[in-house]
């Protein structure tokens, strides 16, 4: 289970790849969001390169801790 904190964000991949979402949330403490449409998403990957690439390295991140899962 990951622990997301201000500014990360979840549900990145079923709007890239118009599948079910894998990702479910609960809050510790009272939270606001930001929500997207598939098409929404898309522009704005379109519109912020720098964006497409931070979600990029993230997805990579978390494959990788998949793969690799820290001890403990």
């Amino acid at each position: 289970m990951a622990r997301l904190k201000d500014g990360d964000f979840f549900g990145e991949m079923s709007l890239l790849d118009d599948q079910p979402r894998l990702a479910s949330v609960i809050t510790e403490e009272p939270s606001r969001f930001l929500t997207l449409s598939a098409k929404e998403f898309r522009a704005a990957l379109d519109r912020e390169p720098a964006l497409a690439k931070r979600i990029l390295q993230v997805i990579a991140a978390r494959l990788r801790e998949l793969e690799n899962p820290p001890a403990g």
